[in-house]
């Protein structure tokens, strides 16, 4: 593994992915859905462009989670792993606790921060959006 590609998989190990380029993007996400779906008060994810992404051991089940995302699991162990949205269909959304080296992600924002628990409170300087990121709201990659 070169120092541009991330792998990562569920608990079990019955899942495993690869994205051989660097991440385009970093969030924390504040919102319900991803509080409920992870069980924790929020949700971090980094982006890959989809060309880069693959699986490389088995796949995860998908569940509609909204009009817009679906969201990617281990059907053996439940861990979670990727997020994919419409109007952002050029990325792939991996969960950081899911990458085998999350020490290497790096955030550039937090996002849904109305829905935050009043007691989470993340101490960074990174920028906070009530909702969605408006530059991030379709695909921009950078390079294309």
């Amino acid at each position: 593994m070169n120092e541009t590609e991330f792998d990562g998989g569920c608990l079990c190990g019955a899942v495993r992915y690869r994205a051989a380029s660097a991440p385009v993007r970093g969030v924390m996400c504040h919102c319900s859905m991803c509080r409920k779906q992870s069980g924790a008060p929020a949700q971090a994810f980094i982006h890959f462009p989809a060309r880069s992404f693959t699986w490389t051991k088995g796949q995860p089940n998908r569940y509609r989670s909204s009009k817009i995302a679906e969201r990617g699991f281990c059907a053996s162990c439940g861990s979670i792993l990727v997020m994919y949205e419409e109007g952002l269909t050029e990325r792939v959304q991996v969960t950081v606790g899911s990458l085998d080296t999350p020490e290497r992600a790096r955030l550039n924002d937090h996002v849904w921060t109305e829905d935050r628990l009043p007691w989470f409170e993340v101490k960074d300087d990174l920028p906070r959006y009530h909702q969605y990121n408006p530059d991030e709201a379709a695909d921009t990659i950078p390079g294309e």
